[in-house]
């Protein structure tokens, strides 16, 4: 009966810890909510500019700028952080889901990001997705509606439909990788956890020659993740 008594006693310690360790291990379980946000971190008051030349490889001046048009796809996340290939590869949405990736944000419209300034900022949407850890976001953009017009008379349009040429990373989606500064979003079970995406449009958009009406500008995001 001592030795039953014993076994009993082992048995049942080993099943609290067991019932323990599960608990512990299941801090991930059910659902939060991701918030997204998006604004300009370097925008600049527009004035009039000679924009016909420049330095090649110099990034644009903001002042240079009436305004920056952005098609926003969606933005995706990630447990795992990505780099920047892994980011731009897989963007079709039947393909991103096998990558690990989940839809957080899916806007499908265009934004002007000179609109977005001195802490303004717009919603891009939310979604609910599994409690845990998020180390990788990614915005994916589409090219063929994205453009930037300078300010000056002509109001010139660089990308688009425009025969000014913006250089994108790829032809067709655009996925780029968010660079998070305040570290990963925690989505705790039952609570919203927000992200706002920062555009440094001034560093984004370099001159490819010594002519920007001839040849245009490479596109060179420098975009980062931070919790309000």
């Amino acid at each position: 009966m001592v030795r039953f008594d014993r076994f009993t006693a082992i048995a049942f310690s080993a099943a609290t810890l067991f019932g323990v360790a599960a608990c512990s291990d299941s801090t991930g379980a059910g659902t939060g909510t991701v918030s997204v946000r998006l604004t300009n971190a370097s925008v600049g008051a527009p004035m009039s500019a000679d924009v016909v030349t420049s330095d090649a490889g110099s990034p644009l001046p903001a002042g240079f700028v009436k305004s920056v048009d952005i098609f926003v796809v969606r933005i995706d996340a990630r447990a795992k952080e990505p780099t920047d290939d892994e980011a731009a590869e897989a963007t079709e949405e039947s393909e991103s889901s096998r990558k690990g990736w989940v839809t957080v944000a899916e806007p499908n419209a265009t934004f002007d990001l000179m609109t977005l300034a001195d802490g303004t900022n717009t919603m891009l949407g939310d979604a609910q997705v599994a409690a845990g850890m998020y180390n990788g976001f990614r915005l994916i953009i589409d090219p063929a509606k994205s453009s930037v017009t300078l300010n000056d008379d002509a109001n010139t349009v660089i990308g688009g439909e425009s025969i000014v040429g913006l250089k994108f990373p790829s032809a067709d989606k655009t996925g780029i990788k968010i660079k998070l500064s305040s570290g990963p979003v925690n989505v705790r079970d039952g609570e919203t956890s927000t992200l706002v995406v920062k555009f440094d449009v001034s560093n984004s958009f370099v001159v490819r020659a010594d002519s920007i009406m001839q040849n245009g500008l490479l596109f060179k995001p420098v975009i980062r993740g931070e919790k309000p």
